[in-house]
């Protein structure tokens, strides 16, 4: 989706006329923000000033304040040859790591730094393997119909 979607859509709910009032804007300059193909818009100058500023920063505060927490995808490819039939199990195992370590470190119901740090590594090695999952199915890789 693009950002003059991004902004078609998320305007539908409460119309355009509504949030304009809330934001002490004319409707106009919401509709141009939509509108105008040659205009950047408020999402494109946000990703800008992400971007220009190097950091995540300016995305970590707006998901805060909508009380969420940013998490960045990690940078994987998914490649059609490696979904082959023992990569759901590959999964899961992984999945299985992440258990593990919590159970581990909560026996005393304490979780030191070392654990923590543990917990971290498996966590983001889980999140590595179901992003390929997902990219996989995304770029149509994984087939119901092959054996």
């Amino acid at each position: 989706m693009n950002s003059k979607e991004a902004l078609k859509k998320s305007c539908k709910k409460r119309g355009v006329k509504e949030i304009a009032e809330s934001l002490k804007i004319s409707p106009t300059a919401i509709y141009n923000q939509i509108n105008d193909p040659d205009k950047s818009d408020i999402l494109n100058r946000f990703v800008d000033f992400t971007n220009a500023c190097e950091n995540d920063i300016p995305v970590e505060w707006v998901s805060e304040q909508l009380n969420g927490i940013f998490v960045r995808n990690p940078n994987v490819i998914a490649k059609h040859d490696s979904m082959t039939p023992s990569y759901v199990p590959a999964a899961l195992k992984e999945f299985s790591d992440v258990i593990r370590e919590i159970s581990n470190a909560m026996i005393d119901e304490k979780i030191t730094p070392d654990e923590a740090e543990k917990i971290r590594k498996e966590w983001d090695e889980l999140k590595i393997v179901l992003e390929r999952f997902v990219l996989a199915c995304e770029f149509g890789y994984i087939n119901n119909n092959q054996p």
